[in-house]
C-alpha cells in the first residue's frame, strides 16, 4: 500500500500532505496543500491524496475510518 502512495504523491495537487491545522479545526483541506512548496504542484495535480489509517501506521480499522471521516466531511 505504501508503494502506491509514493507512486501517486508527485501527481497529486497537495503532494500527499495533510493540513493538520485545518483538520483539527474541522475545516476543508486546502487544494494546494498546507504549505507554499505545494502551490506549484497544485496547478499540475489531478487529485488530492491523503494517507490515512493503516497506510500511515498499523492501527485499527475504526481509527482509519475516523481519519477518513474527518478529512472528507467538508467535501
Amino acid at each position: 500500500m505504501e508503494d502506491l502512495y509514493f507512486e501517486l504523491k508527485p501527481h497529486s495537487r497537495n503532494g500527499g500532505a495533510v493540513d493538520y491545522d485545518a483538520l483539527i479545526e474541522g475545516l476543508a483541506q486546502p487544494a494546494d496543500g498546507p504549505s507554499p512548496e505545494h502551490t506549484q504542484r497544485a496547478a499540475d495535480g489531478k487529485f488530492q491524496l491523503y494517507r490515512i489509517g493503516d497506510a500511515v501506521a498499523t492501527r485499527n480499522t475504526h481509527a482509519a475510518i475516523y481519519d477518513a471521516l474527518r478529512l472528507m466531511k467538508m467535501v
